[in-house]
């Protein structure tokens, strides 16, 4: 357990020292409510902002959930609507023609098309910054399965939540929660596979190749700058780390909690979201504990990141860029941003 400081007690004798709170400093506002604890608070310039990503020219591109919008934010313009409008449904056309149904979140390829995980359109969709169109990249807007391979054109999902990229945006990682499963699409070749989990529910065997293990509800993957990947569990409280195949829980015990410290024995509450850095650490975006948790593969444990004095309610994507951390404070209808603490 831990004691006030932070430092790890066993059977009453001190055994590891361990600062559990990594300190923050200078959390900013970049764009939404500028109240530190806002409370349960009503949408202001953004409404539900599920995730954070950036393009090419530096602008912020934001998804809404409950807003059913695709936002963009610069510093020279604020905010401004790219697509879609309050009215939530299945649509493609030309910016607010578009409609979207719960986006979760984005991930922008080499080209400059940014892709939505559309969520209760159970589909990938695609706006080209371009044209200002929405189009439907994978999913047909009907829930299903269509089998461990298939391609962009015959692929079904069940409420897809979280997307990404590789390091040389060609590989694309699919977070299908209702199907148990993790998805990769080439885009190259619009192939779309399996690489993690069997459709059925459980905790996976350490070892054991991913796609003939149950998964809990895989939230969000990730990939290390190694070719691995990493992934979230919702109500599995855990973080999974798939690499040459094979799985293997890195930390989290399954039930949900706050602890830090030695990785296998923390806990998270219904993490959703992550993200691996250049250093090899995991930036996690623990939920329903309302905070930003940091796994450090080095030295195999988890700390939690200070955002004093701002609270967070519901965070649900994360982004490190030039190492600042950008926070999508979701239920608080706001982006921050603060210096992404160093490793210890």
């Amino acid at each position: 357990m831990l004691n006030m400081h932070g430092r790890f007690l066993v059977a009453g004798i001190l055994a590891v020292s361990f600062s559990s709170v990594l300190q923050g400093s200078d959390v900013e506002v970049v764009v939404g409510l500028t109240d530190p604890n806002p409370g349960k608070a009503e949408p202001g310039e953004l409404n539900t902002p599920f995730a954070v990503e950036f393009d090419a020219s530096g602008a912020m591109i934001i998804p809404e959930y409950n807003g059913g919008r695709l936002m963009k934010w610069s510093a020279s313009e604020g905010v401004t609507v790219l697509a879609g409008n309050e009215e939530l449904g299945y649509a493609n056309g030309t910016g607010k023609d578009a409609r979207f149904n719960k986006l979760h979140n984005v991930a922008i390829g080499p080209d400059g098309l940014v892709y939505l995980s559309d969520h209760l359109n159970h589909a990938i969709r695609l706006y080209d910054p371009k044209t200002k169109m929405v189009s439907s990249f994978a999913g047909n807007g009907k829930l299903g399965f269509d089998g461990e391979q298939g391609t962009i054109q015959t692929a079904r999902f069940e409420r897809p939540i979280c997307v990404s990229f590789d390091a040389d945006g060609q590989q694309m990682l699919v977070a299908d929660i209702n199907n148990r499963r993790i998805r990769q699409i080439d885009l190259a070749s619009g192939a779309v596979k399996t690489v993690a989990g069997n459709g059925k529910r459980g905790v996976p065997q350490d070892g054991q190749l991913a796609t003939e293990q149950p998964f809990v509800d895989p939230r969000a993957a990730a990939f290390a700058p190694d070719g691995s990947w990493y992934l979230v569990e919702r109500s599995g409280h855990a973080l999974r780390h798939v690499k040459d195949g094979r799985v293997t829980t890195v930390a989290g015990t399954g039930k949900g909690g706050h602890r830090d410290g030695p990785a296998l024995e923390a806990q998270f509450k219904g993490p959703k979201h992550l993200q691996v850095i250049e250093d090899g650490r995991v930036v996690i975006a623990d939920d329903e504990n309302n905070l930003i948790r940091i796994y450090d593969p080095q030295t195999a444990t988890v700390s939690t990141v200070d955002t004093a004095p701002y609270v967070l309610s519901r965070p649900h994507g994360v982004k490190v860029v030039a190492g600042t951390l950008y926070i999508a404070d979701s239920f608080h209808h706001r982006v921050l941003k603060m210096p992404l603490p160093s490793r210890e």
